[in-house]
C-alpha cells in the first residue's frame, strides 16, 4: 500500500473516532439542557434496549442529569459537585449521592463518559483521551454556573477527576472519590494493552440491567489500565495538592484497594484536610481520623463485605437497593440456571465475590447498596463544608 494512501486512511480513521466520541462530549459553552437533548437524540438512535416497551425509563436512567439546590437553601457562594461514573456504567450509578448532596444545598451535575449509555460495542473505539476531553469540557461549562467546584467520580470516573484536579488545582476546591481506580484488581492487568489490538472480547454477554453494560471490551480495559497507571504517576509526583475524600471497600474485586490506600497515604494525606472511609469485613470499626474504618461483616443483614459498586449506593434505591427490583447475579452469567436461581432466591447473602461469601451462600449476590450510606454522605457533606470554611478563611 502506498505510504500516502496509508497516511490518509490513518487520518480519516482518527477523524471518524473523534467525531464518534464528540457525540457524547458537551461542547465548550454548550448549555447543559441543550447538550442533554442532543445526547438524548444520539441515544434514541444508537441504544440497545433491555425492554423496548420501557424506552423512556431506560433512557432517563442513563442520561446526564443535575439537581439544583432548593430555594430554601441559604444564599451565599454557590457550591457545585460535578460527577462522573465508572467504566461500563452510566449516570444512574450516581443518583443516590447526587440526590443526597442536593438535599444539602449543593448544585450537582452528573455527566456521561463517551462510549456509554448505548451498547458495549461503542467502547471498543473509545479512548481515555475522549474521557479526558469530556471531563475538561464539562468542568469548563459548570464553572460558569457555580462559585466553587468539587469534582467527584466513581471508579474510572474517580481516576479522571483526580487527574484533572491535579493538573488544574486553581479550578477545583476538592475531590470526592468513590471506589476510585488507581489499579485494576488483577495481577495480569498489564496484558490488556497487548491483547487489545488482536481481540475485542474476553466474554460478551447481553445486559439485562438497563443502567450498565454486562461486559467490557478488551480495548476499553486497556484504556482503563493505562489511565490508572498515568494517574498514579501524576498524583504521586506532587503530593497534597488538594483535599481529597475517598470511600472504598477493602474487599473490592474490581480495583486494588491496597494500591488506593497507598496512593491516599503518599499523595493525598499530605494535605491535612484529606479523609478516607475504609469499609472492611475483617477489621474492627475505628473512628480515628483521617482514616475511618467501618466493619462490614454484618450477619444480621446477610452481608459480608461491600462490593465495588455498593460503596455509594443507598439501601432505599428502588432499582439497586435492599428491596430493589434488580439483583446483581453477574457472577453466574455463564450458567443461566444458577443465574436465575440467584435472582429469585429469598435467603441470599450479599457482598463481593470471595471464598468466605461463597461459604455462606452458594448463590450469593453482589451487594449493590451500602448499609452505612447515610453516614457516608454526612461525612462527604462535612468534608465539603469544612473545606469551604478553610477556603473562605484564606481569602
Amino acid at each position: 500500500m502506498p505510504l500516502l494512501r496509508l497516511a490518509w486512511i490513518i487520518v480519516i480513521g482518527s477523524l471518524s473516532t473523534a467525531v464518534f466520541a464528540n457525540a457524547w462530549i458537551q461542547s465548550p459553552e454548550e448549555p447543559f439542557e441543550s447538550y442533554r437533548e442532543r445526547l438524548k437524540e444520539h441515544l434514541l438512535v444508537n441504544k440497545v434496549w433491555v425492554d423496548v416497551k420501557a424506552k423512556n425509563q431506560e433512557l432517563e436512567a442513563v442520561l446526564p442529569f443535575e439537581y439544583r439546590p432548593e430555594p430554601t437553601c441559604e444564599e451565599g457562594p454557590s457550591v457545585g459537585v460535578l460527577m462522573f461514573h465508572g467504566l461500563s456504567d452510566s449516570p444512574f450509578s450516581l443518583k443516590d449521592p447526587a440526590r443526597s448532596l442536593a438535599d444539602n444545598c449543593v448544585h450537582v451535575r452528573v455527566m456521561m463518559l463517551p462510549g456509554h449509555g448505548t451498547k458495549a460495542e461503542d467502547l471498543i473505539n473509545t479512548t481515555r483521551q475522549d474521557w479526558r476531553n469530556a471531563v475538561a469540557n464539562a468542568v469548563s461549562n459548570f464553572a460558569l454556573e457555580v462559585d466553587s467546584i468539587y469534582l467527584s467520580g466513581f471508579s474510572t470516573g474517580g481516576a479522571l477527576v483526580a487527574e484533572y484536579a491535579w493538573h488544574k488545582p486553581d479550578q477545583v476546591q476538592g475531590v470526592v472519590l468513590f471506589s476510585p481506580l488507581f489499579k485494576i484488581n488483577s495481577s495480569i492487568d498489564w496484558l490488556a494493552p497487548w491483547l487489545a489490538p488482536v481481540i475485542d472480547w474476553l466474554d460478551h454477554h447481553e445486559s439485562d440491567d438497563y443502567s450498565k453494560y454486562a461486559s467490557i471490551p478488551v480495548p476499553a480495559i486497556s484504556e482503563a489500565y493505562k489511565l490508572a497507571k498515568e494517574v498514579r504517576a501524576t498524583v504521586l509526583s506532587d503530593p497534597g495538592k488538594l483535599p481529597v475524600f475517598i470511600a472504598l471497600s477493602e474487599e473490592d474485586a474490581t480495583v486494588d484497594a491496597s494500591v488506593t490506600q497507598n496512593v491516599f497515604d503518599k499523595a493525598f494525606l499530605p494535605n491535612r484536610s484529606s479523609e478516607m472511609v475504609l469499609y472492611s469485613a475483617t477489621r474492627p470499626t475505628n473512628e480515628d481520623s483521617p482514616v475511618y474504618v467501618i466493619n462490614t461483616d454484618i450477619p444480621e443483614q446477610r452481608i459480608f463485605g461491600l462490593s465495588h459498586m455498593a460503596v455509594h449506593g443507598a439501601p432505599s434505591n428502588p432499582y439497586y437497593g435492599q428491596n430493589g427490583s434488580y439483583r446483581i447475579c453477574s457472577w453466574y452469567q455463564s450458567d443461566r440456571d444458577r443465574y436465575r436461581e440467584c435472582q429469585e432466591a429469598e435467603d441470599n447473602w450479599y457482598g463481593e465475590r470471595s471464598d468466605v461469601l461463597s461459604s455462606k451462600s452458594e448463590i450469593a449476590a453482589r451487594l449493590s447498596w451500602n448499609p452505612f450510606f447515610q453516614d457516608l454522605m454526612e461525612r462527604v457533606v462535612g468534608f465539603i463544608r469544612h473545606n469551604q470554611k478553610v477556603e473562605m478563611a484564606s481569602n
